[in-house]
C-alpha cells in the first residue's frame, strides 16, 4: 500500500519521500512508545498469576501474554530496523493488530471484565493517532473493523451476554469513529504540510529564471556527490557574447537566452545529472559515473544544440553559442572546489581559443 504524495515533478530536486518526510518526525517519540507497550505486555503476568494461581487457565493465559510479548518485540523492530524501510507503517499497524488480538482473546475466554478489552485497546488506538499522518483510509478501515469484529466473534463464540455485547459496541464504535476522524484530519494536515515543504525546498533550491538549481543548492548537492563518487566529470559553460546580447536587444532578451540555453541543458542530460546555474552566464553541470570521452560527446551534444536553437525576440531571431570548458575528476584532484576551478580554466581556455567550442 503506498502512501506517495503526488506532486510536480523536478529531476533536478532531490526530496524526501512522504513516508520518510513523517517517519523521521514521527518514529523516533513512536518507539519509546512501543517500548512502553512491551513493557505492558510484561508488567500483566504477576496480576495473571495473582488471580489464577498455578493452574491451566494461567498457562493458556501466559501463552496470550506472550504471544502479545513477541508482537510488541515485533513492532519495536519494524520502527527501527532498516528491512521495514519501505512497509514500515503496514509492518507496525500489523503486527500491533496481532498483538492486541491475543490479549484479547486471554481477556474474552477467561473471564477478565469486558472492559479490560477497551483498556488495551485505549493503547492501541492512541498508537494509531500517534501514525496517523501515515495511516491512509483505507489501512484505518483493515485495522479496526478486524479489530472490533474480532471480538464480537470471540464474545458471541464463548457465550458473551447480550449486555456485555452491547457495551462493547456503545463502547467500540464511537471510540473508532471519533479516532477515525483525528486520524483523516492529521493525515490532511500532513499532506498539505508536506506539500508546502516540498514547494519551499523548490523555492531554496531553483534559481527562478532557469529553473535549474542556484549556485548554493548545485555546491550543495554536488560536492555531496563528488565525496561518494570519485567517477565524476564536470562541465563549465559560459554563454559568449552574453553582454553584447544585453547592450543590443537588452535584460528581457538577456533572460530569454538564459532560459533557452537553460531548457538546452535540460534537454541534453541525463536523469542522474546536475544540472546548475553558477552565475549570470554560467553553468555547471555534474556528470555522475562518466569519463572524460562520454563527457566530451555530452557536451559536445550541448554546443551545437545552443548553436542551432533559434531566440525568437521581438519579431527577431537571435542566435547565441557557448564555450565549454571539462574536466574529469582523478586522483590528483582532492576537494569538490579544485575540480571546479580546473573545469573553469578549461573554459577560459575555449574562450581564448575563438569561443564556440570545448577544451579538457
Amino acid at each position: 500500500m503506498s502512501n506517495a504524495i503526488a506532486l510536480p515533478s523536478n529531476r533536478l530536486i532531490r526530496f524526501e519521500s512522504f513516508e520518510k518526510y513523517f517517519g523521521d518526525r514521527i518514529f523516533k517519540n513512536f518507539l519509546l512508545f512501543s517500548y512502553i507497550g512491551l513493557f505492558l505486555a510484561l508488567v500483566y503476568i504477576p496480576f495473571d498469576y495473582k488471580m489464577y494461581g498455578a493452574t491451566n487457565e494461567f498457562l493458556y493465559v501466559l501463552g496470550g501474554r506472550l504471544t502479545a510479548v513477541f508482537f510488541a518485540i515485533m513492532v519495536i523492530i519494524a520502527v527501527a530496523h532498516p528491512y521495514f524501510e519501505n512497509r514500515r507503517i503496514e509492518a507496525i499497524t500489523t503486527f500491533g493488530t496481532m498483538g492486541f488480538s491475543s490479549v484479547a482473546l486471554t481477556y474474552l475466554l477467561f473471564g477478565n471484565p469486558v472492559h479490560f478489552v477497551g483498556y488495551s485497546w485505549m493503547f492501541y488506538l492512541t498508537a494509531t493517532m500517534m501514525l496517523a499522518p501515515l495511516v491512509t483510509k483505507k489501512l484505518y478501515f483493515i485495522m479496526e473493523s478486524f479489530q472490533i469484529l474480532f471480538v464480537l466473534l470471540v464474545m458471541g463464540w464463548i457465550g458473551k451476554g447480550d449486555d456485555e455485547i452491547v457495551t462493547y459496541l456503545f463502547f467500540s464504535i464511537p471510540l473508532a469513529g471519533y479516532v477515525f476522524a483525528v486520524v483523516i484530519l492529521n493525515r490532511k494536515n500532513g499532506v498539505e504540510a508536506y506539500k508546502n515543504a516540498y514547494e519551499n525546498h523548490i523555492l531554496m533550491s531553483l534559481d527562478g529564471l532557469s529553473n535549474l538549481l542556484n549556485r548554493r543548492t548545485w555546491y550543495e548537492v554536488s560536492s555531496r556527490h563528488w565525496d561518494d563518487d570519485k567517477g565524476v566529470s564536470f562541465i563549465m559553460l559560459d554563454i559568449d557574447h552574453f553582454k553584447r546580447v544585453n547592450d543590443t536587444y537588452g535584460h528581457e532578451c538577456g533572460d530569454r537566452v538564459i532560459e533557452t540555453v537553460s531548457g538546452v541543458l535540460l534537454d541534453q542530460t541525463r536523469e542522474q545529472d546536475l544540472v546548475g546555474r553558477l552565475g549570470g552566464e554560467e553553468f555547471g553541470v555534474i556528470l555522475p559515473q562518466t569519463d572524460l570521452n562520454e563527457a566530451t560527446r555530452i557536451a559536445e551534444r550541448i554546443r551545437q544544440k545552443i548553436e542551432e536553437t533559434p531566440i525568437t525576440y521581438n519579431d527577431e531571431i537571435i542566435r547565441v553559442t557557448a564555450s565549454i570548458g571539462i574536466i574529469e575528476n582523478s586522483e590528483h584532484i582532492n576537494d569538490f572546489n579544485t575540480l571546479v576551478s580546473l573545469g573553469d580554466k578549461h573554459l577560459y581556455s575555449a574562450k581564448e581559443q575563438g569561443r564556440n567550442r570545448i577544451c579538457y
